[in-house]
């Protein structure tokens, strides 16, 4: 085997795909442009923890104890090992390669993420020419997602510089990904090229087996986390255009209130709704008192009695169904009053945009153009919730199936 052959998959993996090679040629030449080469740093720049915490942990798929994982690798060792001996022997091999192949699709993960918020940064996430609609606002705007200006900005006094501090922490940790990624795909190569009988056909079934994995996990997780960069980046964008349109303190005001009602009335509505999938899920025939911890109380259990012991367990099990179901009721109810107030608060707020286009008083009068943008702008903070309520449902049903 040629000892040059190369087995980085950086352009593998479906999360990069969505990158573009034009789009990453400009990308890559802006931050050269722009970033301070975190190797000339007097103090070495490290990854964000979470990222750093994702690397480090192996996931229940790769271990050795994993049924799935050692059917894989019996398969793909039988095929290219003739003997028990070198089977069990390059068992270890094989599983160190896909924990380098997984560190590898992690870390491509998390490029996508901050690639994201770069491109946020620098007006360079919307791209006009896939906007399925023609915006009433700019979308070359340079707006830092509020993750990255709280972590930045939290320690500095000095905001002045807002911009050129957010931009060198985003190229620090991508440069820093970049290094990470390299490293991993030298070592990748060292171990193929070391692995008698590696073919990019064994890689790409551990690359499928981990991408299926990772999938169902961090990639979903990153993409949700993308789609509230694009949700937040339109939301700010609207309101600096509607700032643009120099609106007086009651027209601002009108517009912060409407959108904090919008908020308030989806939150709620949501979360209402996501009470009530919650109970379908609690009331479901595998979620019932007989299959619960609690059906088997140590101290009932421990009765000699029988007669006794069915009896209590009888009217323990109606206790116990009786109060699941009082406080189902009790969280039903809290979360509607809570779904009314916000609607009539909100309602309440649409009418005073609407008043306020045909009212005589110029101080309170909206022009269309201030009504178009509030509620474009609601809409986007509408979805948003909406997007997040979504992540939030899909994760607790997939956690339960579990």
């Amino acid at each position: 085997m040629s000892n040059d052959l190369s087995w980085n998959i950086k352009e593998k993996s479906k999360v990069n795909e969505k990158l573009d090679e034009v789009e990453q040629q400009n990308l890559s030449r802006k931050m050269s442009q722009l970033s301070t080469n975190a190797t000339h740093e007097k103090d070495p720049i490290k990854i964000m923890k979470e990222i750093r915490d994702q690397l480090e942990i192996i996931p229940n798929y790769l271990t050795k104890q994993n049924i799935s994982f050692k059917e894989l690798m019996h398969q793909i060792l039988s095929s290219v090992i003739t003997t028990t001996e070198k089977l069990n022997n390059n068992m270890d091999e094989l599983r160190k390669i896909a924990i380098l192949l997984y560190k590898i699709m992690v870390i491509q993960t998390y490029q996508y993420l901050w690639k994201t918020y770069f491109k946020s940064g620098t007006g360079q996430l919307i791209i006009p020419s896939e906007t399925k609609q023609k915006l009433s606002y700019s979308t070359t705007l340079p707006i830092w997602p509020k993750e990255i200006k709280t972590i930045v900005l939290s320690n500095k006094k000095d905001k002045t510089n807002e911009n050129e501090i957010c931009l060198k922490f985003v190229n620090d940790q991508l440069n820093e990904l970049q290094r990470q990624l390299k490293q991993y795909q030298q070592e990748l190569n060292i171990k193929a090229n070391n692995f008698q009988g590696y073919t990019i056909s064994i890689q790409e079934k551990l690359m499928t087996y981990i991408e299926q994995n990772l999938n169902s996990s961090l990639s979903k997780k990153i993409e949700h986390q993308v789609e509230l960069i694009h949700y937040d980046y339109h939301i700010q964008a609207l309101k600096l255009e509607y700032f643009q349109h120099k609106p007086n303190e009651y027209q601002k005001q009108l517009m912060i209130q409407i959108c904090q009602s919008q908020y308030e009335q989806e939150t709620s509505e949501q979360e209402y709704e996501l009470l009530k999938q919650k109970i379908a899920y609690y009331n479901l025939p595998s979620q019932s008192f007989e299959c619960s911890t609690i059906s088997h109380h140590p101290l009932i259990d421990s009765i000699q009695n029988l007669t006794v012991q069915e009896a209590l367990k009888k009217q323990f099990k109606e206790v116990a169904i009786q109060s699941r179901i009082a406080l189902f009721n009790l969280y039903l109810e809290s979360a509607e009053d809570q779904r009314e107030e916000y609607k009539k608060k909100h309602e309440a707020n649409v009418m005073k945009i609407n008043a306020s286009q045909h009212t005589s008083n110029n101080n309170e009068k909206l022009s269309s153009t201030f009504v178009q943008l509030i509620n474009e702008r609601c809409n986007q903070i509408g979805e948003r919730i909406q997007s997040i309520y979504k992540f939030k449902l899909e994760n607790f049903l997939s956690k339960s199936n579990l």
